[in-house]
């Protein structure tokens, strides 16, 4: 497991190796679960004295927790300072209504999410009661080229923009049905921006059909994505333009919304 690159506007600046050992043990935590210090040692080849050393910090903030076997775990701090970086970019509290009306009226599960990475992070969703869960939890990715939210969020960037991440990704298949060549994703990109929709036509999950459509900011860029998720079944061919009408309303009130609140 390596650290992440420095990101290209903090490069020029020398990196601490302790808050990048520290990021290491948390993600190597937050990807297993529950680890011994042992298994930290062996996975990141740090030596136990500095594993025990970050384990012993990151305990004392409260971002890990000692289970009585000496295991540790990642606590909800860090998940209350995800909320609140949800919350600093003004992303769900103004999307919640839209969000869940359009869970209603589709009676489909509705996801949202925002372009991270290179790939679609889930942000928030709402299901109706009852409804078979499908789909991914809130804080879980996805790639951008078999998801209708991935799509939505490439077609309307700056071409640039979505050409450079298009060289970056891989266009991996995940089912039969995944588009697996540029210049066929560059198409279903481009009309997706036509018809202002995009379409997971089960490519990332079979019978699961998705509609998805992007939330502007009120500098008119693409800031996030609803989408519409179902058994294909029940969103079928023919009723994929009546979903994609809501979607595009449900965004629609959304960027109005951030609109009005930007203009206060």
């Amino acid at each position: 497991m390596n650290a992440r690159e420095p990101s290209e506007s903090s490069a020029s600046y020398p990196v601490a190796s302790t808050v990048v050992t520290a990021s290491q043990v948390l993600e190597f935590i937050g990807e297993r679960g529950r680890v011994v210090p042992q298994e930290i040692t062996n996975a990141l080849r740090v030596n136990r004295a500095t594993v025990h050393r970050t384990l012993h910090t990151l305990e004392s903030l409260n971002y890990i927790s000692r289970t009585p076997d000496g295991a540790f775990g990642l606590t909800f701090h860090l998940f209350e300072l995800g909320t609140s970086v949800l919350h600093s970019h003004n992303l769900v509290d103004p999307a919640r209504i839209s969000l869940i009306q359009l869970s209603e009226a589709t009676g489909c599960t509705v996801n949202h999410g925002v372009l991270y990475e290179d790939r679609v992070l889930y942000i928030d969703k709402s299901s109706p009661p009852g409804y078979l869960q499908l789909d991914k939890t809130v804080g879980e990715t996805d790639p951008l080229h078999c998801t209708s939210l991935g799509k939505a969020l490439l077609a309307f960037l700056d071409v640039s923009e979505r050409d450079a991440i298009l060289d970056r990704i891989e266009l991996a298949p995940v089912t039969p049905a995944t588009i697996t060549d540029r210049k066929r994703l560059i198409e279903d990109l481009e009309l997706t921006r036509e018809r202002g929709y995009s379409v997971d036509n089960q490519e990332v999950a079979l019978e699961l059909r998705c509609v998805g459509a992007p939330v502007f900011d009120p500098d008119g860029l693409v800031k996030s994505a609803f989408s519409v998720s179902g058994p294909a079944d029940q969103i079928t061919p023919d009723r994929v333009p009546e979903v994609g009408r809501m979607v595009m309303k449900a965004t629609a009130e959304v960027s109005a919304r951030l609109r009005e609140r930007s203009a206060d």
